[in-house]
């Protein structure tokens, strides 16, 4: 068999009846049976599959634009692609220390900048676990768990963090300030 659809659902379902129903399936039949059961949970697999690909693209599409709108917001944009990989390449080959000190330049930046986004105290919370994705791209955002809370403690842009927990069902709450990790 090519694929499992409609037509085989129908026949899984009715051999199985037959088994259910106290009926011996002739040898043939019984292994029709086994082979319909594999073919349906490797179909279930490859869904599953898909659903893991469109989620890691979501996450590497978001993480797209976060960086390219951070370069558009540095006025980049009028930098041609040999100067923009140039420096980018820069970028990657600094060690630790410096990118520190990029690091507090750009909260200062951030925070100077009237208008634009504003990092807030979060709480981001799932009613079931989301994936390891979702877990990744909070974790590069700074978030803790918070066991007494069962949630995901950080600060940030709050429709930027929404954006990666819309992905898994996740909803983002606003911490008061005292509370914040």
């Amino acid at each position: 068999m090519a694929g499992f659809d409609e037509t085989a659902l129908r026949r899984l379902e009715e051999l199985a009846a037959r088994t259910k129903s106290g009926n011996k399936l002739a040898a043939t039949e019984a292994l029709e049976l086994k082979e319909l059961k594999l073919l349906r949970q490797a179909a279930e697999i490859a869904k599953s599959r898909a659903d893991i690909a469109v989620a890691k693209r979501k996450i590497e599409d978001r993480e797209k634009y976060r960086v390219g709108g951070l370069a558009v917001t540095a006025g980049l944009s009028r930098w041609n692609d040999d100067e923009l990989k140039g420096g980018f390449a820069m970028l990657a080959e600094m060690n630790d220390t410096v990118r520190a000190e990029l690091a507090v330049k750009g909260k200062q930046a951030t925070t100077m900048a009237a208008g634009k986004a504003v990092l807030v105290p979060l709480r981001v919370s799932f009613a079931e676990s989301p994936g390891e994705a979702v877990l990744t791209a909070l974790k590069k955002r700074g978030f803790k768990w918070n066991q007494a809370a069962t949630a995901w403690d950080g600060t940030g842009d709050p429709a930027d963090v929404q954006g990666e927990a819309d992905l898994a069902g996740g909803m983002v709450t606003p911490l008061p300030l005292e509370t914040a990790a």
